[in-house]
């Protein structure tokens, strides 16, 4: 295995939760990343420097992302609450708990442009506005949600609830705009950049691509052409994760990797064509997260067999990260691309720099 000579990152900073990393997020203002750990804890690394925001609980949090703005963070999970910090020049104060009643709280996710804040409780969907301090709306759905996600110009909104992905245009909430039926359960969500098309992770171990862009167009009713969705299937074992490279070229085919067993699976649509896919096959351990640095081709892959491979153009292996004696278990990068942080199985916090 050839890897490149020159590093492409280099550790930078370290940090230690007492239980296993369960989320990270970055923010998009500065320096500050949020961390939450299996046993509740909540800290942050601001500038490299830890900022502990909640002691640990013995319940897990499980979701952590912050507000488009970077004014505001939330942290949810096994405790069936959300809470929400807000960030006075990067302080931390935390100003309120919404309680869910006994429902696990793992997906929340911050409108991109309004300080609203979706989350998940059972069959239900409330989007809250953080700065009225009241709930927006609650979306009712026959089956218990399991992933939800705005579009990355806010203008939709999806959840997945069983074998169905059910999309809204915002603000409009009396009824979804589009549902995909899907012949599993679509247990993960995934927007590509520019919004054109909507992943879905399924039951089955096969992937859906919805071509958003023209089923936006071309919808003139709740119900639209069933021959837009594409079904990838195939897949060895469960999807874990989905990632969409962030390349700023529009001449360039999207490209998706997929998450599972030791594999990433790679595809990439070719226009007039299908698609046409690749693996990346160096990982020991079951690969648990993948993310690209945005606005290039360069792929993290994060496994449980204590390895980050960092693959240029999703294609050639060029560095190996360690770090997690136990293996790891999550991974983001900066929204600017210059760090790359990582979790591990024994509360490890790791964050490399851009050389």
């Amino acid at each position: 295995m050839a890897l490149s000579r020159k590093p492409l990152v280099e550790l930078s900073a370290q940090h230690a939760l007492a239980d296993y990393v369960t989320a990270l997020a970055w923010s998009p203002v500065g320096n500050t990343l949020a961390i939450a750990s299996g046993g509740g804890e909540v800290s942050l690394l601001q500038n490299f420097l830890a900022v502990p925001l909640q002691p640990g609980s013995g319940l897990s949090i499980d979701a952590l992302d912050f507000s488009g703005d970077g004014q505001w963070l939330a942290a949810a999970g096994q405790a069936g609450n959300v809470t929400l910090w807000q960030m006075h020049n990067e302080l931390p104060h935390e100003i309120d708990s919404l309680e869910c009643g006994s429902a696990w709280v793992d997906r929340l996710q911050w409108h991109p442009q309004e300080n609203w804040l979706a989350f998940n409780r059972g069959k239900t969907v409330q989007i809250w506005d953080a700065d009225r301090a009241e709930i927006l709306t609650s979306l009712v759905l026959p089956a218990h949600v399991q992933d939800l996600g705005w579009s990355p110009n806010g203008d939709h909104f999806a959840v997945s609830a069983q074998q169905q992905v059910y999309i809204w245009a915002v603000p409009q909430w009396q009824k979804p705009r589009y549902q995909w039926e899907l012949l599993s359960a679509s247990r993960r969500l995934q927007w590509s950049p520019e919004g054109a098309y909507l992943a879905s992770a399924n039951q089955d171990n096969s992937v859906g691509v919805l071509t958003w862009a023209q089923v936006h167009c071309l919808q003139q009713t709740p119900v639209a052409p069933t021959d837009l969705p594409t079904l990838l299937q195939g897949f060895p074992g469960k999807v874990r994760q989905l990632a969409w490279a962030d390349i700023p070229d529009a001449d360039k085919s999207p490209i998706l990797a997929a998450a599972t067993r030791e594999l990433v699976v790679m595809g990439v649509l070719v226009p007039g064509e299908d698609w046409e896919s690749w693996l990346l096959d160096l990982h020991s351990g079951t690969v648990l997260d993948v993310a690209f640095q945005p606005k290039t081709g360069l792929l993290a892959s994060l496994s449980e067999d204590g390895w980050i491979i960092l693959w240029q153009a999703a294609v050639n292996a060029a560095q190996i990260l360690e770090g997690a004696q136990e293996g790891f278990s999550a991974l983001a990068w900066h929204p600017g691309g210059q760090h790359l942080a990582a979790g591990g199985q024994q509360g490890e916090v790791l964050v490399w720099s851009a050389v």
